[in-house]
């Protein structure tokens, strides 16, 4: 086999964005200086991607004048309100200052930017539509007309977008004293705002539906949608008073998680699962089962039970015929090949949080497409289920991998649970022999002996060769959180021990942050990897004050981040990824 690992570039410099949006519409890359909005995407499934409206400085560019003099911004301080709604203050050289808060209705296509100043401030907004893109991975240009129109119910402006395969409109208005002008390509918002004021700006299939949808917006009010969004988060934010700092993680991974790793299809109300919708990760705007299955959906699971439920079915009856294939298209194809036994497994992990209907006939048949699809690597001379590629995504160089098959050892488990409670025995019995077979099997071929202490392998052929490894992903010391083994298992503390020592060539034993690396991003410590520690007792201590030291992307977790100042270096804006730091957070904090 030819091991290609595809590893991603470090960032020099990572710029920190605030973000904004609701499952309709993101807003991922909100200026912090100058509280531009550089890009807007929205979800088309018959596409199998997102739909990104992007300007080239910025989408849309607020202007402040004042007595027809242009003002100059010379500082800003950043904030967010209940840990998502932006708020930034912008002073300018003459002394004035204005704050913007930028937020989605909770359940529309539209979202307002509000200014408050306690001076008169006339207010533009430069709306520079350049660049239409597909965003799946990269964001690939495609050529497509705009056409400028005065819609006939509100008088407002709106922008109708045309592509060869997509058609869209947006439309805008204010609060009060609200003008336009379209000038040299652009369109021009004008208001003012002496207290406070706004611009509402919506979207939909047409222009009638974005411009109704307009009419919707400005009857309820922007102080009313805002305080609908407010109080929502209110009632969903995680108070920690005996730890600030760890609050605010929790709940700044919590909810970019819930808004940007769940959209909802403009053409048909459909919900998607993805990676992120953020073009800052560099494979955003796809789908992997491992990333939603068990890092995304438990976070989500915090905020809403049956919201939980729903999306996961949902989302187990679209991927489930192509389970355990390296990433997926939004609807369900498949977009990267290559077998990966933790993703497959991650279906039947989902079952131990959800209220299963037992006679949901249709989510039952799905299971069982992923179960023969997962019994086609099992080994009957070992009792162990083969993989193509690792929990990173890149090949393994043996076939059976430790933490892939306790994962599925775990399904497996709540896999039988099921079979109970449909009566079906037999087929219970039988998983109860696979079960068996896969402890057996890790104890037999997946334990081996370093400097006389046993220790759990990375992976092994079966045959006598093995590999010590531990990908950050599936961090092995995540056999505990899977319940394989209790953290005072000896061979389990031996692996622990082996690993996070100068034995292993991942970790950095001079670093301020001793998190590993791996080959995915060998010189980097691991954000994924540290989860797996918090989650693990014997790590757990040290993982916390780990964590508070990086910062990663500005505090949302990051694939991985430089071992001594904390600062990402590779996946930012990574959703799925922060739905696995909430929820490890929330595990130990409120759980053990």
């Amino acid at each position: 086999m030819n091991k290609i690992i595809t590893r991603p570039h470090e960032i020099d410099k990572n710029v920190r964005v605030l973000y904004a949006g609701n499952h309709y519409i993101s807003l991922p890359e909100i200026d912090v200086e100058k509280a531009s909005i550089k890009n807007l995407n929205i979800v088309s499934l018959s596409n199998k991607g997102l739909v990104e409206l992007s300007g080239e400085e910025a989408l849309f560019k607020p202007v402040f004048y004042k007595k027809g003099e242009k003002l100059e911004i010379v500082k800003s301080e950043v904030s967010e309100e209940l840990y998502y709604i932006p708020n930034i203050k912008l002073y300018f050289s003459n002394g004035d200052f204005v704050i913007i808060k930028i937020y989605a209705d909770i359940k529309e296509k539209g979202f307002v930017y509000e200014f408050e100043s306690s001076e008169e401030i006339e207010v533009y907004l430069e709306v520079n539509l350049d660049k239409l893109f597909f965003l799946r991975f990269n964001s690939h240009e495609i050529e497509f007309k705009k056409e400028f129109k005065i819609d006939k119910w509100l008088k407002n402006p709106a922008l109708n977008i045309y592509s060869y395969n997509i058609a869209f409109s947006l439309a805008f208005g204010g609060e009060k004293d609200f003008d336009y002008e379209e000038k040299n390509e652009k369109i021009i918002l004008k208001s003012k705002t002496n207290g406070t004021n706004c611009f509402y700006i919506s979207v939909n299939s047409d222009m009638d539906g974005a411009s109704t949808t307009l009419i919707h917006l400005k009857r309820k009010g922007f102080k009313n949608i805002y305080k609908e969004f407010y109080n929502w988060l209110k009632s969903k934010y995680i108070k920690y008073s005996q730890d600030k700092d760890l609050e605010s993680l929790l709940n700044k991974n919590l909810f970019f998680n819930y808004f940007f790793s769940i959209g909802k299809d403009m053409e048909s109300d459909n919900y998607i699962a993805l990676t992120s919708r953020s073009p800052r990760y560099y494979v955003s705007g796809a789908f992997w089962e491992r990333d939603s299955f068990l890092w995304s959906f438990p976070a989500i699971k915090i905020i809403d039970k049956s919201f939980h439920d729903y999306i996961a079915r949902e989302m187990i009856l679209r991927h489930s015929k192509n389970a355990g294939d390296h990433a997926h298209y939004i609807d369900g194809t498949v977009l990267y090949p290559g077998f990966e036994l933790d993703e497959a497994a991650s279906y039947f992990i989902l079952l131990e949080n959800m209220d299963v209907d037992l006679d949901d006939i249709e989510l039952v048949k799905a299971l069982e497409v992923v179960y023969s699809r997962i019994e086609e690597e099992y080994d009957s001379r070992i009792g162990l289920y083969k993989t193509f590629l690792l929990p990173s995504d890149d090949p393994s160089e043996y076939p059976f991998v430790t933490i892939d098959n306790v994962i599925l050892w775990r399904g497996f488990i709540n896999l039988k649970n099921l079979y109970l409670k449909l009566n079906w025995y037999k087929k219970a019995d039988m998983l109860q022999k696979k079960i068996d077979g896969i402890y057996n099997g890790i104890y037999k071929y997946l334990v081996t002996e370093v400097e006389g202490k046993r220790i759990f392998a990375w992976s092994t052929d079966g045959e006598g060769n093995y590999k010590l490894y531990n990908d950050p992903p599936g961090n092995l010391g995540l056999m505990y959180y899977y319940d394989f083994v209790d953290y005072q298992n000896e061979v389990f503390r031996n692996t622990i021990d082996y690993y996070y020592s100068r034995k292993y060539k991942y970790y950095f034993e001079d670093a301020k942050i001793k998190e590993l690396a791996c080959d995915h991003h060998p010189n980097t410590p691991s954000g994924l990897g540290l989860c797996g520690s918090l989650l693990n007792p014997l790590m757990r201590k040290e993982a916390l004050k780990w964590l508070k030291m990086a910062n990663m992307d500005y505090g949302l977790l990051a694939e991985s981040f430089d071992k001594d100042t904390g600062e990402a270096k590779t996946g930012v804006g990574f959703a799925t990824g922060s739905g696995y730091l909430a929820m490890a957070l929330y595990r130990i904090l409120f759980e053990e």
